[in-house]
């Protein structure tokens, strides 16, 4: 709410006080900063102002040090001048628009054009022709006009409900992108660092940039250096160094005195434009934002794109099988207009049924029979189905957001249902990330916190004032964690903190009544790194930094710690394990502090410092220290916690770099140095200043989370770059491992890498811990997963791991503690960074992925039914009529397509969703259980329409002849008897794949497999919608009379219609009692192949065709010895060989004779390729107003020359 107020006070601002506003008062207009920005230009650049960077802080009024003037009417101006960083949103389509194009569908124009028609023609009939009368002589109610109004109407209904449904989907997914864009950037105001959304950055702001980010606005560097990613948004593929600008004009003017060359026109010309939407490879620094929103050049180019939603996988496949079913319901309905067509034909000739009518009733007879036939079409093709796929994704999106997943992109909902491994950091996902120093060792005083809740007392640590200033230049200096200021009382709507309300703001926003289990984070003192957090609190607690020497101090006024400058920034990265800064401590003398991954700088380090009395002596580290020292290490490790060693390294050269190390900056690894060998007299190594163990409490819940992954088939491994001891501590206490693991389940990454293929192959099924890896080493076990048949889920939060979501099956990054670009590489944001959070995703991915199947198993049964119904019933009716009205068949469509579609897209999973094992990646759409069902119903309903039409009279009345109002009873009671038996199925669909794989009769029955009520009050959307549409039916067969062509049913006829509706439910009992393993024994497979091969129905099975990028390429082994490699190593492929041999086996002998046959007349070998048709099935029909417009003018088609012209009455 907060944010949403936030936001529209940034808009009253621009909109409403620009009268108010001296916007004259800044010397500088939006197009003048874009000018040397798009394209970078520092030619423009110095002519605007005059070859000085200062001014262009004069101009924006801003200054260096401490960043905007935090004051509301300053911030104010500044919006109304250059507006806010928000791109205008696109705005939903509007009920009317999504319902105009609803209208659009070619079949509802067919139809609405017939029932227009259909109107006219009653009309006439009404109005322009005698009465009809009854066998008494009575004029009978002139009603020609109504079916033509009901049908009119019953097309808006279905057209305005499907554009309510769109106009909601729209909605919902609106709030989500709003909130899948927003993100946190670290400002300077007033002198403070804040931590504020993106919609709140101003021109004039001063970014704090942290390798990671992505650049929120279009800014200048002004200090420090980076690597830029700009291929997203100019097409450059090598990453682009960015110096500050004063440095940049300074080098120029050296370089390029004569002003002819620019950026990008020849190399060597510096660069410190950072252009929004790029991402910061590596590196750190701060920049002046000059350009926000619409007037960047990201916000330029977002506003040019018309971007389309996304369809999912899912959706395609749907889309599939919906044009297939589509495809065979036109051509259903083309054969019966022909079979109608043809004898309407032949009841035109003399003595024929229609011979005496005049024109306009043979031409409203015509019509009834096209009107059948469209309508046929309109039932047949399931719209519903994209439909109930978007809903479903709708509300699991939705509701994901409650359960701390922000879902960014729509197919990794999806796919998270058939994910079968997860590859999940430690840090922060397995454990709480709120790290406290516990152990260590300082200048080589032990100290121990394990049962100090308060912290370290300083009565701990006696250390000397040299040795306390030396950590905290190491641990203060050499940091990106800054002081968390959002304790204090902010009113300024423009630099509201954004994490303080960001979880209120987005639980209240996801559009659920229930309120969400999670609770936003405890504000803590810093904000950051974890590790780095700690060591602050460790500062804060033990080593006074505090009071005159406070974090933000000592970062302005280094010299507080001996310290003249800071010359050099190396940044902490996962690839190297480890951060520095060089300093300057005096003249001649340099001093480089360094903390990191204490078994690597272990092995880096050659002495060791020691507090003696007051002073402090460095200490050579010979062999039997270093094993002290490992021990130690080791010991923090299994205890497990994350041990980080603090240390440093003199040197004594004229100015930085040394000469020995090159001009410009230092390269990282030439400063770390190499292995030392002990003892090393020369002191050519690191000095240890201390060792930290730092403890990382495992998460509430992750050990019944993993369990939970391990009942619903997920293997969980874990990823961490945490030494072997500490992973295998940590990965016990979670059960990832357990006792019964070998030593194969664990591994170094340095020695995974380093496997060929074809040993990988052997060992990752196994693998469960992998130690000390890299980014790189993730990626590598990603892509060896994929290639064994795996459905991949993968955790990131750092720069480098977005190789590695990028790759995976789906990709979570981390919401507190990951970097942009981790989060941009990804599918779904974990907002709690909490693994429990990927659990709920899996629930939540197959109850997308069950509700879509329920949709389909129920539109499908009655898809068969209403068509074969209406097919059967209108060929025997001597006057082609269906029993099933148009009207009556368009209510049937919307119960089929839109109310159940809502009823079933809407479910919520329970936990007894992860006992049944992932489908995997190519599962069919179509189960065998699903087929049981579809065709048990369909035969069970057919039977039970087809008996009341054709011999409910004898039921009913016996042998005494009926009227024309009892026939018209009976067809009323089987149009309601066929809705009944759909909303009992409705009913029977709630379950669907509980017992498959279960092959015991006495086990399949139990109340998880066949208690249709389960749950009976979890889904209140599905009770609302059944209660309608047993309410609406009723008040059809009350009150709907001609409109819908019912006549007063008797109290035996109720009773017989909602009877034979309700042996759905034990049919559908009996059904889901018998195992599918008989269907498939009993059910002639080769026969099924056969005629799914003839018909080209492969659509059935629901596969989509695979992408040839999907596809993996084997190396330089033998393809044969690799495959029998997989084989032999994963039950999925055994399970796969399986099948291909049984199918071959069932299927070779029946289908070689007609494979031959179609090979030769195709011209190809793949016996279920589909044969493409460009002839549209309706297009048949255009030559059908030829031949009625002569019947409905009076002569007939079939009569001959000497018949033609001469007038029939």
């Amino acid at each position: 709410m907060e944010a949403g107020l936030r936001n529209q006070s940034l808009n009253s601002y621009n909109e409403n006080d620009t009268s108010t506003m001296n916007l004259s008062s800044f010397d500088i207009s939006i197009d003048d900063l874009n000018t040397f920005h798009d394209p970078k230009s520092l030619l423009e650049f110095k002519k605007i102002f005059n070859d000085d960077s200062n001014q262009l802080f004069l101009k924006l009024k801003t200054d260096k040090t401490n960043g905007l003037n935090a004051a509301l009417p300053d911030l104010q101006e500044r919006t109304s001048k250059f507006g806010i960083n928000k791109l205008p949103e696109r705005k939903p389509k509007s009920f009317f628009r999504l319902a105009w194009e609803a209208m659009h569908d070619k079949v509802l124009i067919l139809l609405s054009v017939a029932a227009i028609i259909s109107l006219a023609l009653g009309l006439y009939e009404t109005f322009g022709e005698p009465p009809e009368l009854d066998p008494e002589g009575h004029p009978l109610p002139r009603v020609a006009w109504v079916e033509g109004v009901a049908i009119i109407v019953a097309i808006l209904v279905v057209v305005v409900v499907g554009a309510g449904n769109d106009y909601q989907k729209e909605k919902q997914f609106a709030k989500l992108n709003s909130k899948k864009s927003d993100r946190e950037v670290i400002v300077l105001r007033g002198g403070d660092e804040l931590l504020i959304s993106i919609y709140d950055l101003l021109v004039g702001d001063i970014l704090i940039l942290q390798t990671g980010d992505v650049i929120p606005a279009d800014s200048v560097m002004i200090q420090g250096s980076c690597e830029c990613d700009e291929s997203s948004i100019t097409g450059e593929s090598n990453s682009i160094h960015k110096i500050p600008i004063e440095t940049a004009l300074k080098t120029y003017n050296e370089k390029f005195p004569q002003l002819d060359k620019d950026i990008g026109s020849v190399k060597g010309v510096p660069d410190p434009f950072l252009i929004s939407g790029s991402k910061l490879m590596s590196g750190v620094g701060k920049a002046l934002v000059t350009s926000v929103g619409e007037h960047s050049i990201y916000g330029r180019t977002m506003l040019s794109l018309a971007v389309e939603p996304e369809e999912t996988p899912l959706q395609a496949r749907l889309d599939a099988l919906a044009t297939g079913i589509t495809k065979y319901g036109i051509l259903s309905a083309l054969i019966l207009f022909i079979v109608l067509f043809g004898r309407f034909l032949s009841n035109l000739t003399p003595g024929g049924l229609y011979y005496p009518l005049n024109p306009a009733q043979k031409g409203s007879k015509f019509l009834n029979i096209l009107i059948t036939a469209i309508t046929i079409v309109v039932v047949a093709v399931p719209e519903g189905l994209p439909l109930a796929v978007t809903l479903a994704l709708a509300f699991a999106t939705t509701r994901m957001a409650k359960d701390a997943n922000l879902v960014r992109v729509l197919r990794s909902c999806e796919i998270m249902s058939c994910a079968t491994a997860v590859c999940s950091d430690k840090t922060g996902t397995l454990t709480e990330n709120r790290m406290k120093v516990v152990n260590g060792n300082l200048y080589g005083l032990e100290f121990d916190d394990n049962n100090n809740e308060d912290g370290i007392c300083s009565k701990d640590l006696e250390l000397n004032k040299e040795a306390e200033l030396n950590l905290l230049a190491n641990i203060a200096l050499n940091s990106t964690a800054f002081e968390n200021k959002e304790g204090e009382s902010i009113e300024n709507p423009f630099q509201t903190p954004k994490r303080k309300n960001f979880w209120k703001d987005f639980i209240k926003s996801s559009n659920d009544f229930s309120e969400s289990k999670y609770s936003p984070p405890e504000p803590e003192a810093f904000i950051g790194s974890k590790t780095e957090t700690a060591l602050l609190g460790l500062a804060k607690r033990s080593l006074g930094m505090d009071g005159d020497l406070e974090l933000s101090k000592l970062r302005n006024k280094p010299d507080l710690l001996n310290i003249q400058e800071i010359v050099q920034v190396i940044p902490f990265e996962s690839s190297r394990k480890w951060g520095g800064i060089v300093v300057k401590i005096a003249e001649n003398h340099y001093r480089f502090y360094i903390k990191g991954a204490a078994e690597l700088l272990l092995r880096k380090s050659s002495s060791i410092s020691a507090k003696t009395g007051t002073s402090i002596d460095i200490n050579q580290i010979t062999g039997d220290s270093y094993d002290t020292l490992a021990r130690k290490i080791n010991s923090y490790a299994e205890a497990s916690l994350r041990t980080i060693t603090l240390a440093h390294k003199d040197y004594e050269c004229s100015s930085w770099p040394p000469t020995n190390f090159g001009s410009g900056e230092a390269d990282p690894e030439q400063l770390l140095g190499k292995d030392v060998s002990f003892p090393d007299n020369n002191y050519s190594g690191l000095t240890i200043d201390g060792i930290i163990g730092i403890k990382d409490p495992l998460r509430h819940g992750v050990k019944e989370a993993v369990a939970q992954c391990k009942r619903a088939g997920v293997t969980v491994r874990m990823v961490t770059g945490d030494n072997l001891t500490t992973a295998k501590a940590i990965s016990y206490n979670c059960e990832i491992l357990t006792d019964e693991d070998d030593e194969e389940s664990y591994m170094e990454g340095p020695i995974f890498r380093k496997l060929s293929e074809k040993k990988r192959f052997q060992i990752v099924p196994n693998l469960r811990v992998l130690a000390r890896s890299s980014p790189e080493d993730k990626r590598i076990l990603v892509e060896t997963l994929k290639k064994l048949g795996e459905v991949v889920a993968v955790t990131g939060d750092g720069t480098n791991d977005a190789p590695a979501l990028k790759l995976a099956d789906v990709g979570f990054s981390m919401g507190i503690s990951g970097t942009e670009v981790a989060r941009e590489a990804s599918d779904i944001i974990l907002m709690s960074d909490d693994f429990s959070a990927i659990v709920n995703a899996i629930k939540w991915g197959r109850c997308v992925s069950t509700s879509i199947k329920k949709f389909i198993q129920f539109q499908l049964t009655v898809n068969i039914t209403a068509c074969v119904l209406t097919f059967v019933s209108a060929v025997s009716s001597k006057t082609g009529e269906s029993v099933l009205t148009a009207v009556q068949l368009l209510w049937v469509n919307l119960i089929m397509d839109t109310l159940a579609a809502l009823a079933l897209a809407t479910d919520k999973p329970d936990n007894s969703i992860l006992d049944k094992k992932p489908d995997g990646r190519n599962a069919r759409l179509i189960s065998i259980s699903m087929w049981k069902m579809i065709i048990g119903q369909s035969m069970l309903q057919l039977i039970i329409t087809l008996v009341l039409h054709f011999v409910g009279k004898k039921i009913f009345f016996g042998d005494i002849p009926i009227s024309s109002f009892n026939e018209s009873q009976l067809n009323a009671l089987t149009f309601n008897t066929f809705v009944w038996l759909q909303f009992f199925k409705l009913w029977v669909t709630r379950k669907l794949d509980e017992a498959d794989g279960i092959t015991s009769i006495r086990d399949r029955i139990s109340a998880r497999n066949l208690n249709f009520f389960q749950h009976f009050f979890r889904n209140w959307y599905f009770l609302v919608i059944a209660g309608f549409i047993a309410g609406f039916q009723i008040l059809i067969m009350f009150v709907g009379g001609i409109s819908f062509s019912v006549k007063e049913q008797s109290g035996a006829m109720w009773a017989t219609a909602i009877i034979c509706g309700m042996v759905s439910l034990p049919w559908g009992v009996v059904i889901r009692i018998i195992p599918d393993e008989w269907v498939v024994a009993i059910f002639p497979t080769r026969v099924f192949y056969l005629i799914i091969d003839v018909l080209t129905l492969k659509f059935l099975f629901g596969r989509k065709n695979k992408h040839k990028d999907e596809e993996f390429e084997l190396d330089d082994e033998s393809d044969d010895e690799k495959i029998k490699l997989l084989y032999s190593n994963n039950s999925i492929f055994k399970k796969t060989k399986a099948e291909i041999e049984f199918i071959h086996s069932e299927s070779a002998e029946t289908f070689n004779p007609y494979h031959i046959y179609q090979k030769w007349r195709r011209g190809s070998f793949d016996s279920f390729e589909s044969v493409e048709n460009n002839h549209h099935a309706l297009s048949a029909l255009t030559m059908v107003p030829t031949i009625v417009g002569g019947a409905v003018a009076g002569w007939s088609p079939v009569l001959g020359d000497s018949h033609r012209g001469k007038k029939i009455d």
